[in-house]
């Protein structure tokens, strides 16, 4: 009797933590897990992986996106993996795993990289940075302002709108700012809260790009087409027009 292979583990199915996220999520958690503890354990690895902007101006790019990893305090790792748990599934149902991965990356790219931007020109900006709120609060704006109406209960307790919801973090992202160093302190924060509301218009660097690569595309074939002339269906010619 022959023998039953074995199955060969699915590696994706692995991070669902039973089929109760999807693995996009779930993967995201474990990193943030992993290289959490790996930066309690020892202290360089959050020396190399946090936002700063003169490091990044200095070639070191990857601190682009390797802070959202890093969280300051088991709270905030809690937190931030609860929201990211919550928030994920809805996200995804709605853009898909691939989408939601790249988006997660995107607005961390781009909010370490607007406030790069920032700090070049503000020196209070030009600070480290470490924890994924500023990720996961943008995303929580875009499925807010996705689903204005859709009703929340904050704990149980109180009940309001996903739209006051996106105002709140908000509102408590600028409280924060001005308790706790200014506008320069929270440049990361603003510039992904400042992605999400132009993702939830609907709006993005992808769409624009290739609206322009159209253009020039077709500025391209004008170009070419220049030389080229048009025959009557009889196969006669018409006789140049500058000639007497």
């Amino acid at each position: 009797m022959p023998k039953a292979r074995r199955r060969t583990p699915d590696l994706g199915s692995a991070f669902t933590f039973g089929g109760r996220v999807p693995a996009a999520v779930g993967l995201l958690i474990v990193a943030m897990a992993v290289v959490t503890i790996a930066s309690w354990l020892d202290r360089r690895v959050l020396q190399v992986l946090a936002f700063d902007p003169p490091s990044v101006v200095g070639g070191q790019v990857w601190r682009l996106v390797t802070w959202v990893f890093v969280q300051d305090s088991p709270l905030t790792l809690f937190f931030a993996g609860f929201m990211l748990w919550w928030l994920g599934q809805q996200l995804v149902f709605v853009w898909g795993e691939r989408r939601f991965l790249l988006r997660f990356l995107g607005i961390t790219a781009g909010a370490g990289a607007l406030a790069t931007l920032v700090a070049m020109v503000y020196a209070p900006a030009a600070i480290a940075h470490i924890d994924a709120w500023p990720t996961v609060n943008a995303l929580l704006v875009v499925w807010a302002l996705m689903y204005p109406d859709r009703p929340l209960s904050w704990f149980g307790v109180v009940n309001m709108s996903a739209k006051m919801m996106a105002a709140l973090v908000v509102f408590g992202t600028v409280l924060y700012a001005i308790a706790y160093g200014g506008p320069g302190r929270f440049a990361v924060h603003f510039s992904a809260l400042a992605l999400a509301w132009v993702m939830s218009r609907g709006l993005s660097l992808g769409k624009y790009w290739r609206k322009a690569r159209r253009s020039v595309e077709e500025r391209e074939a004008r170009r070419r087409a220049k030389h080229l002339k048009v025959v009557r269906r009889d196969g006669k010619d018409e006789p140049p027009r500058w000639m007497n």
